[in-house]
Formats: structure tokens, sequence, C-alpha cells
């Protein structure tokens, strides 16, 4: 039976994992940012964006390796378990060696849609092209912690994930003097920390893995991948709109100019990390979801969803204090420079409500996960970028950057709609004689 101590000490180690993920883009942009050169501080933040909106469009590599992995327990299916991990590694490399296969289209793409200051353009020519030859050991890296999530050995999955932080701070600290461009050297560190961490996921992972002539056969089964790929269609679309969002917001801060465009840059770090402190609470929710619909368990469904709901509101207190009570020493984390902290200081009041407005999308986008159904996660996202458009075409012509602030908590706000009132909706029939059989 789920509890509040049971679901806690699952979600901590997801908790902690989940903030310390985009903490490469932070360290990057703090790193980079008391160089006080904004030409360097834009490149890599629009870098930073580039890669955060790349790998999150493969993010199911490591969501629907959770939900499966801890279905395939459920079911003490130990084949399954084994080709929850195998199969999505192989297509992790593959969409990984593709970036590098089409690097200038991607790169010169990003260029083209994010880059409104010429100076900019080389600085982040650089950073990408040194950051896509790590893609294939990144997305790697996802299928190894969602495969250890849904075992539940979280606490596995943070020291990976602290580990490679702290070796990208290291790294980040120190290159960024070896190297004449900062920018090359920020983008050679974090890439190198990425292939570390994978070799040191590929460590704890190597142990569990067992080869027989049936896994043989089903790694070399194309069918079985395409499967796997409709499968996570729905996760697919779902975060093409979250890049189209995202790169909209961008794009439309650089409009504003260089300081809104870097102030920004440094204000969504704050989301990113918000953002996976909350998706560690329904990483967790994935978890024991997966195991409630394994066993057939209504009862520990609704518990996971009571306490997760719980999780969140919690978690949106002690954020929004954190936030109002350390603003002057955050943003002097991030810069020295007196302009670029006034314009941060004008939108920190957007990062203060997102909280409230964005927790309760990343509780149901797990708990969805977990299910199987990643429908109502595609459709929330859906319903959310046309928000995102509309408010936007709206407001940022009179207000400017706050309308792009505005028109980014809509987006928030209808995502956690929608999705909560289909989770409602599908919890009716979920365990229902009909479906159950």
């Amino acid at each position: 039976m789920v509890s509040t101590k049971s679901f806690w000490l699952i979600a901590y180690p997801l908790v902690l994992a989940g903030f310390s993920t985009p903490l490469l883009g932070v360290v990057d942009t703090i790193v980079i940012a008391n160089t006080d050169e904004l030409t360097a501080i834009g490149a890599v933040a629009v870098g930073a964006v580039v890669f955060n909106t790349l790998y999150w469009l493969f993010g199911f590599l490591k969501i629907s390796t959770s939900g499966f992995t801890a279905q395939a327990l459920g079911k003490q299916d130990a084949t399954r378990v084994q080709m929850s991990l195998f199969r999505p590694l192989v297509i992790a490399f593959v969409v990984g060696t593709s970036f590098l296969l089409f690097l200038i289209p991607i790169r010169e793409t990003a260029i083209h849609l994010l880059v409104t200051d010429a100076s900019m353009a080389d600085s982040v020519r650089t950073y990408i092209t040194t950051r896509l030859y790590a893609a294939p050991f990144a997305l790697g890296t996802y299928v190894l912690l969602g495969w250890l999530i849904g075992h539940g050995s979280v606490r596995t999955a943070l020291v990976i994930q602290v580990g490679g932080n702290l070796m990208n701070i290291i790294l980040d600290v120190w290159f960024i003097h070896v190297f004449y461009d900062p920018v090359a050297g920020i983008a050679f560190a974090t890439s190198l920390s990425e292939v570390m961490t994978f070799g040191l996921g590929w460590l704890f992972v190597q142990s569990r893995i067992t080869f027989s002539a049936q896994i043989s056969r089903d790694l070399m089964n194309t069918g079985a991948y395409i499967t796997y790929l409709t499968v996570n269609r729905d996760l697919f679309i779902r975060t093409v709109f979250l890049l189209l969002m995202t790169g909209s917001f961008t794009a439309l801060g650089a409009k504003q100019g260089v300081e809104a465009l870097s102030a920004n840059a440094i204000l969504f770090q704050f989301q990113y990390v918000i953002a996976y402190w909350f998706s560690g609470i329904g990483q967790a929710s994935t978890v024991l979801i997966g195991r409630a619909i394994g066993q057939k368990s209504n009862e520990t469904y609704r518990l996971t969803v009571q306490i997760g709901s719980r999780f969140i509101l919690w978690s949106t207190v002690i954020i929004t204090v954190l936030l109002s009570v350390a603003q002057d020493g955050i943003i002097h984390l991030f810069t020295e420079d007196i302009a670029l902290r006034s314009t941060i200081e004008t939108y920190y009041m957007w990062i203060i409500l997102y909280p409230f407005i964005g927790g309760l999308a990343m509780l149901y986008e797990g708990v969805f996960a977990g299910i199987g159904d990643a429908r109502p996660v595609r459709n929330s996202l859906i319903y959310a970028f046309i928000v995102f458009t509309i408010v936007a075409f709206l407001l940022v012509p009179s207000i400017g950057n706050h309308g792009v602030w505005l028109a980014f908590l809509c987006f928030s706000l209808t995502r956690s709609l929608s999705l909560a009132m289909n989770e409602r909706r599908r919890r009716n029939c979920l365990f229902s004689p009909s479906h159950l059989s």
C-alpha cells in the first residue's frame, strides 16, 4: 500500500535528481554570465535552449522507459524488463547519431530562428557544433535513468545525475580559462560531462543486464522498434509543441533586444529548475502508477495521485518562499552587470508565479506515463500552444516582454487544467471490470 513515507522515499531522490538535471544549462549560464560579455551570455543562452528543446523532443526515451519497466516488473516479465532497456537504448544512439549527420541544418535553422544579433551567430555555431557530438550519450543517459527509475532505484539515478553535474561544474570552471573562446570552453566542458555521465550510468546498469537468445532476436526485430515508436508517437508530438513554445518564447524575447534576451534566458533557467523539481514528483508517480496498473490496484492508483498532489502543493509553497526571500542573492549569482540585473528584476515576478500554475502538469504527465497513455498529454500541449500563440499575438505588441511571459504562464495554466480534467475523467473507467478484462 502506498503511504506518504513510501512515496517520499521514491520521490525525494527523483526531486533532487530532477532539480539537478537543468543545472547543466544553469552552470553554463552562471559561468559565462560572470564574464560580463553580453554576446557570450546570449550565445550560451540560445545554445542551451536549443539543446534543452532538442533533448526534450526525445524525452519519451526516459518517460516511457520508466513506465514500461515498472509495468514489466509488476507483471514479473523478465524478458520485457530487459527489452525495456535495450530497445530504447538502440533508438537513443540512432537518434543521437542522426543529429550529427544533420548538424549543419540543425545549427543553421536554430541560428535563423533564434539569433537576431549577427555578432552572436559564430559563438552560437561553436556551442551547438561542440555539444552535438555528445548527443548519443546524452540521450542514452535518458534511457539508463528511466530504466533505473522504473526499477525504483531512484537513489542510483540521483547519484548518476548529481555526479554528472558535479563533473560539469568542475569542467566548466576549468575549461573557461583553458580555452581562448569562453563559449567553446563551456560547450566542450558540457559535452565531456555528458559522455562521462553516460559512462557512470552504464557502470551501475551493467550488473543487472542479462542476454539471452530471445533478447538477441528481439533486438533484430525491426517491427518491434516501429511498434515502440508508434506507442511513443503522442509523447513525441507533445514535445514538438513544447519545443515550438520554447523556441517562440526565445524568439519573441530576442525581438525585445539583447538585454531582454539575456534576462529571459537566465530567468528561464529558473523555470527549468522548478519544472524538473516538479517532474521528479511526477516520475515518482510514474513508478507507483505503473505498478498499480500492472497489479490492477485501484487503491494504489488513488493514493498515489492524492499523495503526489500534496507534494506538489508543499513544493509550490517552499519554492515560492525561496524565490521571494533570496531574490537579490539569486540574481547576483548569475550576473554582476547592473543593467542586466535591473532587467531581470523587472520580469522576476513571473517566475514567482510559475510554481502555482505549472506544477500540476508535471504530476499528471507522470500519472499518464505510468498508465501508458500519452494522448491526454499530447492534447494538453496542443491546446496550450494555441493559447500561448493567441496571448502573445494580442499582448506582445502592446506590453512587450511582459506579454511574452504572460503568454508563457497562460500556456502552463492551460496545460495543467487540461491534464487535471482528463485524469479525473480517466480514473472513473480505468479500473472498471470491462477495462481490466
